[in-house]
């Protein structure tokens, strides 16, 4: 909070010391015996699905929350909304909220869409009038055609999505709560919803939403916050938390999380760059280390702009610190402002690597073709161990280096090269 209030008086959502707990039972007659011997005797354990959180979102302020399934977003995002009731703590919330929560919620099955449409304005506090006016742009943003006035329950996942989320942006809300809905639905209403949003944080709504999807976070967000274990871990630059998360995502499957290497300056012109972070030698070493990187034209030259279709080559220096019986090094490309644009893994591939014992070395290469737009492109790297089926990380590099591709007349503009020719049909 700022010293001189100025956050408070902006806060569309205040979070203060919040907290929610549930009473587990390991019998059904257990409730019963609560009921009648309360006060003498406990038959519950006591979870608590969120503990302590205090969160600040201001006024025309995008926050995303990422953390693992089951650390609480969810529990805080009804909390929220109003849909529960915290055990301890406060939420205060300023205007109108609007919420997408679990999908369909909120809705009648038994109602059509029509009458739904008008069933969750009277939640909201609206009247029946002002549904009305906006019941055209409802129905028009959600295009499910006749589906409107059929039942709720015939309607597939992808419809109730459409209608829940026409509704939620359509009532004028000063808060928007989204969990996770903006990944459902097919790609031409999702490139929909997310320009409404855009809309939406233009003209000064506050938004606090879920999501999973690193590219989300940092396209849409101001801010964010590390949920784990029903407490807020951290708050704060969209990629230093989403790196935060990462690293624990890493840690806890048995890797060693190596520090966040300091930033390139991959946006200066002058012809110079830093080089490469390499992991710093600090704590444990992870089992298999990334050493070291380099960018090479196809005839292994040091190399940093290509023309499109040349060969990039991406050598790579690592060393096994305990033994490794199924290698596997991942590779992603991703935009300046940290975008994936691409990823793939030998695993994927379906390459498997011959096992490498404590104290070997080894070198490897990516082989990648610059079918790509004029641009810039972020290299991050990562190694582990798949002899269990799944990719165990053990280090990565975020920012292992980068290189350019020379812009060519007549071909467009963007990081896809998708060959493009036009036709004069009639």
């Amino acid at each position: 909070m700022s010293s001189d209030g100025s956050e408070t008086r902006d806060a569309a959502i205040e979070v203060s010391g919040l907290g929610k707990r549930y009473e587990i039972y390991d019998r059904p007659y257990q409730r019963l015996l609560q009921t009648i011997l309360r006060g003498r005797r406990t038959f519950f354990r006591e979870f608590w699905a969120l503990s302590d959180v205090t969160l600040t979102v201001r006024r025309g302020e995008t926050v995303g929350l990422v953390g693992r399934n089951g650390s609480g977003k969810s529990t805080l995002l009804q909390l929220v909304a109003g849909t529960l009731h915290p055990t301890m703590g406060s939420v205060r919330t300023t205007g109108r909220i609007a919420a997408l929560l679990e999908l369909g919620s909120g809705f009648n099955p038994e109602f059509t869409g029509r009458e739904n449409v008008y069933l969750n304005g009277a939640i909201l506090g609206i009247s029946r009038r002002e549904m009305s006016e906006a019941f055209a742009a409802i129905e028009a943003f959600a295009d499910i055609g006749e589906f409107i006035d059929q039942p709720v329950k015939t309607y597939s996942s992808g419809m109730l999505v459409r209608l829940a989320f026409s509704v939620a942006v359509h009532v004028t809300p000063d808060v928007l709560i989204v969990d996770e809905a903006l990944g459902v639905g097919d790609t031409a209403f999702q490139s929909k919803c997310l320009a409404r949003i855009r809309e939406m944080q233009r003209s000064g709504v506050a938004i606090l939403l879920v999501s999973h999807a690193p590219n989300t976070i940092i396209e849409f967000c101001d801010r964010a916050a590390y949920v784990d274990r029903g407490r807020v871990v951290a708050v704060g630059n969209c990629r230093e938390i989403l790196e935060l998360y990462t690293n624990d995502i890493v840690s806890r499957a048995g890797g060693t999380p190596l520090p966040a290497p300091r930033r390139a300056s991959i946006d200066d012109d002058t012809g110079t760059r830093e080089q490469p972070a390499t992991p710093q030698a600090l704590g444990p070493k992870p089992a298999t280390e990334l050493v070291g990187v380099s960018i090479l034209d196809a005839g292994a030259a040091p190399k940093q702009a290509f023309s499109r279709g040349e060969s990039v080559v991406v050598r790579v220096d690592a060393r096994f610190h305990r033994d490794n019986p199924s290698p596997c090094l991942g590779i992603q490309l991703r935009s300046p402002d940290d975008i994936v644009l691409w990823t793939c893994t030998t695993q994927m591939l379906d390459l498997p690597l011959p096992p490498k014992v404590a104290g070997a070395q080894a070198t490897y290469a990516w082989r990648l073709r610059a079918n790509l737009g004029g641009g810039r492109y972020v290299i991050s790297l990562g190694i582990g161990d798949r002899s269990t089926g799944t990719y165990l990380h053990h280090s990565r590099m975020h920012y292992a280096g980068h290189f350019d591709v020379l812009p060519e007349a007549r071909r467009g503009a963007g990081f896809l090269e998708p060959d493009a020719s036009f036709d004069t049909l009639a």
